[in-house]
Parts: C-alpha cells; sequence; structure tokens
C-alpha cells in the first residue's frame, strides 16, 4: 500500500498535501491534490520532493512548521487558526492525519481548509498545472450571500409591517431561521474571514502595481 492511499480524501477538502515521513529523514510530498465540485486534480511525483521544493517559500515554512508540532506518533491535529496569505492567494485552516506504514514510515495528509484566489500561487513549479482559478473566490463569496443574506431576507419578509399577531404566528419559523443560522456561525465566519483578507491583498497588490518605479529599478531593467 502506497502513502498516497493509506488515507482517504475528505468530500470538503479543497487542497491535500500527502506526505512522507521517515524516522530520521525530513518530510518530502509525495502527492498533491486540488479539488472543486466537479472535478479533482492529482499530481503525483516519482521523486518525492521537500517542501521547500514544491512550494513558495511563506507556504513550505509553515507546512513545515506545523509538521513540526505533528509529534510522531500522533493520530490528528487540528489548526483551525492557520492562516497563509500570498500574493493573490489566501489559505485558512489546516488538519494533519497520520498512518504509519509496516516499514516505521509516516503518511501524513495535510488538509488545508480552504483558499481563496488563485492556487497557482503557492508552487515553485510549472503554474500551468493548477486549477482554472475562477473558483474559489466566487465559490465562496455566492455560498455566504446565499448562506446569510437569503435567510435574513426570508425573516425581513416575515416581519417587515407585520401585526403583533403575524410574528406570533411566524414565531416558529423566525426561530427556525436564526437557530439554523447560529449552528453556522462559525463556519461563515471563517468564510468572510478570508474573504476580507484576500479582498485586502488585492487592494496591496493593486496599489503596489501602481507605484511608479524607481530611478534604480529603471537602471536595472534597462541594464544601466
Amino acid at each position: 500500500m502506497s502513502a498516497d492511499q493509506s488515507l482517504d480524501t475528505a468530500e470538503s477538502d479543497h487542497f491535500v498535501v500527502h506526505v512522507v515521513r521517515g524516522k530520521n529523514a525530513e518530510p518530502r510530498v509525495s502527492s498533491v491534490e486540488l479539488m472543486q465540485p466537479d472535478i479533482r486534480n492529482r499530481y503525483s511525483f516519482r521523486r518525492p520532493r521537500a517542501l521547500s521544493e514544491l512550494f513558495v517559500k511563506d507556504l513550505a515554512t509553515a507546512l513545515e512548521a506545523a509538521l513540526e508540532r505533528f509529534e510522531r506518533g500522533a493520530r490528528i491535529l487540528s489548526m483551525p487558526d492557520f492562516s497563509v496569505q500570498l500574493p493573490g492567494l489566501v489559505l485558512g485552516g489546516l488538519r494533519l492525519l497520520s498512518t504509519r506504514l509496516e516499514d516505521g514510515t509516516e503518511a501524513i495528509m495535510v488538509r488545508v481548509r480552504d483558499y481563496v484566489g488563485s492556487i497557482k500561487t503557492a508552487f515553485r513549479f510549472d503554474p500551468a498545472m493548477a486549477l482554472e482559478t475562477t473558483t474559489v473566490r466566487e465559490r465562496i463569496a455566492v455560498e455566504v450571500l446565499r448562506d446569510i443574506v437569503n435567510p435574513l431576507l426570508d425573516i425581513l419578509s416575515i416581519a417587515k409591517d407585520a401585526p403583533p399577531e403575524v410574528l406570533r404566528d411566524n414565531s416558529e419559523a423566525l426561530n427556525r431561521q436564526l437557530r439554523r443560522m447560529g449552528a453556522r456561525q462559525e463556519e461563515l465566519s471563517f468564510y468572510t474571514g478570508m474573504l476580507q483578507r484576500y479582498i485586502a491583498g488585492c487592494r496591496e497588490d493593486a496599489e503596489n502595481a501602481r507605484m511608479p518605479e524607481s530611478p534604480r529599478t529603471k537602471q536595472l531593467f534597462n541594464g544601466h
């Protein structure tokens, strides 16, 4: 059984890194998976790669730190506050699951809960490998609007200009909507937080792009 076959991928995962960790060796990536509702792309490597070889510096460093926290022999580690912001990309939430193979090697599944933006930004190798970038940002935005705005509109449609007796008659429907939103409060806060960080990053990137070139930068590009 290969390291990648030792753990199943949850349906909610969008970005999964399969890591092999030997007894006295640094963790190495054997494959990655990128998923959308109707697409799953898997990239396997004949020679497992170091995190720093595969991912850009900030992400590689964050994943290395997470793996250092994941004690050898442990089965699971959840890091809901994990967050990495790259130009055009925000990744949030992390869960690590491990199984031990017969030779003592650990097969670790590193599940990124979600990401917003272009996942191409995360990789050092051929950017053509990644999923189309339309994607998760728009999907999350639609889900947040649907799951927050629609219930609020339903509540307002009942409450607007309604006499007291109508509100009493519909109290159970109102409470049901409020309970439904309350049950998803943490999840919705997570998504809205990711969107806010992504939008702030896009604004910063746009402002940096508008900054005039310094004389020194012009000299470097002009070969002087």
